[in-house]
């Protein structure tokens, strides 16, 4: 499964705003086994640190599904949009050069300022043509002590969304800044580069994903170098290991960790 992602496109939506507006007048909600959920991760921020919206149990019928800035589906609130059928995201008019929507509905704010807080919507567009709209909100609180050393620009990073987690729930291995000469990323349970530890590796020349002996079938990974868990258990509690093999054939091996903590009942 691929991540749609970077440079997208400003577009004009002259149907949307009149078909959101018909569908929510008629919309009617059959209970479902997976409910679709959206999480602020974290809910509240200091500036300029990051904010990832993440989306459980997104339905894999979709035709496309939209963010907005606000509870409003209006053109001019658009953030972007992704396209299931053709795995492509656009951009809307209300995108900032700062947002990335990903192909399994959440969508990341780098860098966030005091204006990108408040409510966003996440509207569904399903077979039949029917929207589902589900709102989520954080908050962004100035910083209160000046950056001593701030990261270097493009500097790769690698931090696990969220840390500390519940058996059940998922987690994201984010990877900020991922170089784009890299010949291949590879993941791996633990710190070292072991074949039997290998998860998934994506190879840039081929646009190819290759699963390996340690893949769960619970792993996604993205070609901006992100490892996606969906329903995390105790055994996926511990470090992981981010390697990258340039142009020149060198490795650079990142490694992140999350712990996971039983279920409350």
């Amino acid at each position: 499964m691929e991540l749609a992602s970077a440079h997208l496109h400003k577009g004009q939506v002259p149907w949307v705003g009149l078909l959101l507006t018909a569908s929510l007048l008629t919309y009617w909600s059959p209970a479902t086994t997976a409910q679709v959920t959206v999480e602020a991760v974290p809910p509240n921020v200091t500036a300029d640190n990051n904010v990832l919206l993440l989306v459980h149990n997104l339905p894999q019928t979709l035709r496309v599904f939209y963010w907005y800035k606000g509870n409003s589906g209006a053109g001019h609130n658009e953030i972007g949009r992704f396209v299931t059928s053709i795995n492509r995201s656009k951009m809307g008019l209300a995108h900032s050069g700062r947002e990335t929507i990903y192909s399994n509905g959440s969508l990341f704010f780098q860098s966030v300022t005091k204006n990108d807080e408040g409510v966003y919507t996440l509207y569904m567009l399903d077979q039949n043509f029917e929207i589902t709209p589900i709102s989520v909100r954080f908050h962004v609180h100035p910083s209160l002590l000046p950056s001593l050393s701030p990261p270097t620009t493009g500097q790769v990073t690698v931090e696990a969304v969220r840390p500390n987690v519940a058996e059940g729930e998922n987690v994201l291995l984010l990877v900020h800044n991922l170089p784009r000469t890299l010949r291949a990323i590879y993941w791996y349970r633990g710190t070292t580069a072991g074949e039997r530890n290998e998860i998934a590796r994506f190879i840039t020349a081929s646009n190819k994903i290759i699963l390996g002996p340690a893949h769960s079938d619970r792993e996604i990974i993205y070609n901006n170098g992100s490892l996606f868990f969906q329903g995390v258990t105790k055994n996926d509690e511990g470090a992981y290991a981010l390697d990258m093999l340039f142009q020149n054939f060198d490795h650079t091996l990142m490694p992140v960790q999350f712990n996971v903590h039983a279920k409350k009942q």
